[in-house]
């Protein structure tokens, strides 16, 4: 299996933010293999403050992945993407629930572009393969658990919520992004 690069709730690693500190409550992915098309939806992001320098971060990385940066500012899409036909990011915001969405769409040209998700196609199982990592809480109706791997034979569908099983000294310092968002954007 392959070193993950991307991972699907953290909004940084899409664009080489290896450390981002954004992250979504809950994350939906759909890819269709027929169309090799992503679809993304990190819901309610969030990030843990511990001082003042998570704050500034956190806004600094809010800016450099939004339209709102000017193009040296902005951060660019990581190199692995470089191929894929379509790369879009919308940002959303719920303001009865005070809570800031992401929908990522990507369009891949072959089942070797999963890897930077660490998604192989096991010609064995003649299905896609996942790693289970315990604490991102992935949940689906298609996949198949096999051992520490989840296999799908055809579409991939799964969701992520890390969050749920956060350890309690973290709760207290886990803020939701709608107010970040509602200070950078213009």
């Amino acid at each position: 299996m392959e070193l993950i690069k991307v991972i699907f709730f953290a909004i940084g690693t899409f664009f080489g933010v290896d450390n981002s500190i954004v992250m979504a409550e809950k994350t939906n992915v759909s890819i269709d293999t027929k169309t090799q098309t992503i679809t993304i939806n990190q819901n309610n992001l969030f990030t843990i403050i511990r001082n003042e320098q998570d704050s500034i971060k956190v806004a600094e990385q809010l800016y450099r992945i939004s339209n709102q940066a000017t193009e040296e500012e902005r951060y660019q899409w990581r190199e692995e993407f470089n191929d894929y036909k379509l790369k879009t990011l919308d940002i959303t915001t719920n303001k009865e629930k005070k809570q800031l969405d992401i929908s990522i769409k990507l369009k891949y040209n072959t089942s070797k572009d999963l890897k930077v998700f660490a998604i192989d196609y096991v010609e064995a199982e003649n299905s896609y393969a996942i790693i289970n990592i315990e604490s991102w809480n992935i949940d689906t109706d298609k996949g198949e658990l096999k051992g520490n791997y989840w296999y799908f034979k055809d579409d991939i569908s799964f969701s992520m919520s890390p969050a749920a099983t956060m350890p309690e000294q973290y709760k207290p310092l886990k803020k939701d992004l709608y107010t970040f968002w509602k200070m950078i954007k213009p």
